[in-house]
């Protein structure tokens, strides 16, 4: 009898330690909730978030060089670097479908700044406000960096997350600048997109197509990105609708990285409805320099000299451009500007030279291997031969597939050419004559 007593004592003590753990799991779920719900109250009121920065800017005009500081990941000493860029007031009156080295390695810079910001939107962080700082370098008047807000702290990220959201974060800069041979002025507006952060690179995994930037058309887009881009195209409609019509624009989209994804549909958008009734369509001017940019887009004229003004600079040893496959009918708006792989003439060449320039920058030797090229052409044919379609991929099969091809690649090593800073080096390495273009 007392043996079944114990026994009973035993069952009823498991039984209970489980009611306790069902109960404390439902209290945490529960606790959880609140505090999400409370987030979600604190962004309708704007309560509890980081107060948008107020820097000084020196009124900088004409062609300078100057020094941007911004944080960078795998940096020696604190992850503060910097990089010297070149700015030409000059830049905006020239053909915007002519290449400019010059203009490319200072958005590369300028898009290493968009991903640092987040730091400084971070409850008790003492990062730098980055993006302010640069742009005040460049003498620009207005920098606006408010879509950080509620995107860069862990909670807003879980979420984005939980709520299924398409958020993105960019910097938005304005400023007067000078034609020197014929005194003629326009506003120029830089928008600066962040790359992949936190609960954003679920949305990065959206594919399935959707109708163009503003919902018009008949082109297929990556859908995440689209929907970054549509919440940046309202706020340029905005604020564009608030000048004076006679003002004369000129507009510069730039990113890394799903920064550069969605600064090619801004561009392309742009060049879309140029002419027509919509605010941006009034623009003098559009360009884009994008930076290890995934393909975007399936839409048949995306190569089209309509496109021209966008430039999307590339590293062949990077995966991250291969991706989705070109074999699925996936590309991106605008011409391809390859930096040297191993194989070309320029990377042998050239290939010290931007080693020696990631370590002056960085403070570490560049990890990347010349070998990345091979890897990633190897791993784009498999898995196009093994998997025809994105719809295929995402089967049960075809991510059976895609596991397959992972399996035995060493991703830390081969996200050393997507890094950033290496895009950087090799553009201080490079002039336009070492680049390939398609």
């Amino acid at each position: 009898m007392r043996g079944r007593l114990r026994r009973k004592g035993r069952r009823r003590g498991v039984l209970l330690a489980l009611l306790v753990a069902v109960a404390l799991a439902d209290s945490a779920t529960l606790a959880g909730a609140a505090v999400l719900h409370a987030r979600r109250l604190e962004r309708v009121t704007g309560a509890n978030a980081v107060t948008a920065p107020t820097v000084a800017a020196e009124r900088r005009t004409g062609s300078f060089v100057t020094t941007i500081e911004y944080g960078a990941l795998f940096s020696a000493g604190g992850h503060q670097v910097t990089s010297e860029v070149s700015w030409d007031d000059a830049w905006f009156f020239q053909d915007a479908g002519s290449y400019n080295q010059d203009l490319a390695h200072t958005c590369a810079v300028l898009s290493a700044v968009a991903n640092a910001e987040s730091a400084y939107y971070q409850q008790g962080s003492t990062s730098p406000a980055y993006a302010e700082h640069a742009f005040a370098q460049l003498g620009f008047d207005e920098v606006c960096t408010a879509s950080y807000r509620y995107r860069s702290e862990v909670l807003d990220e879980v979420l984005g997350v939980v709520d299924g959201t398409d958020v993105v974060a960019y910097t938005l800069a304005t400023k007067r600048v000078t034609d020197p041979a014929t005194g003629a002025e326009r506003l120029l507006t830089v928008v600066v997109v962040r790359g992949s952060y936190g609960s954003e690179w679920i949305s990065n995994a959206k594919i399935e197509g959707a109708t163009g930037v503003a919902g018009e058309g008949d082109e297929e887009d990556h859908l995440g990105f689209t929907l970054a881009a549509s919440e940046i195209v309202a706020d340029l409609e905005k604020r564009a609708a608030e000048l004076d019509p006679s003002v004369e624009r000129s507009y510069l989209f730039c990113g890394h990285s799903r920064g550069g994804a969605v600064a090619n549909l801004l561009a392309s958008y742009a060049d879309d409805v140029a002419g027509g009734s919509h605010a941006l369509a009034t623009a003098e001017d559009v360009r884009a320099y994008t930076f290890a940019t995934p393909n975007c887009t399936s839409a048949d004229d995306a190569r089209s000299a309509t496109y021209d003004n966008i430039f999307n600079v590339l590293n062949p040893s990077d995966l991250v451009t291969r991706l989705p496959l070109e074999s699925w009918g996936y590309e991106r708006y605008g011409r391809d500007v390859w930096l040297p792989g191993e194989g070309d003439a320029s990377f042998a060449e050239r290939e010290d030279v931007m080693r020696a320039s990631y370590l002056a920058t960085m403070g570490a030797e560049c990890p990347a291997s010349p070998d990345d090229r091979a890897v990633a052409d190897e791993f784009a044919a498999s898995l196009g031969a093994r998997v025809s379609s994105f719809d295929e991929l995402v089967s049960p099969l075809g991510l059976v597939d895609l596991a397959g091809e992972l399996m035995g690649l060493d991703l830390g090593r081969l996200l050393a050419s997507h890094y950033p800073n290496t895009y950087i080096a090799w553009l201080d390495a490079t002039d336009a004559a070492d680049l390939r273009f398609e």
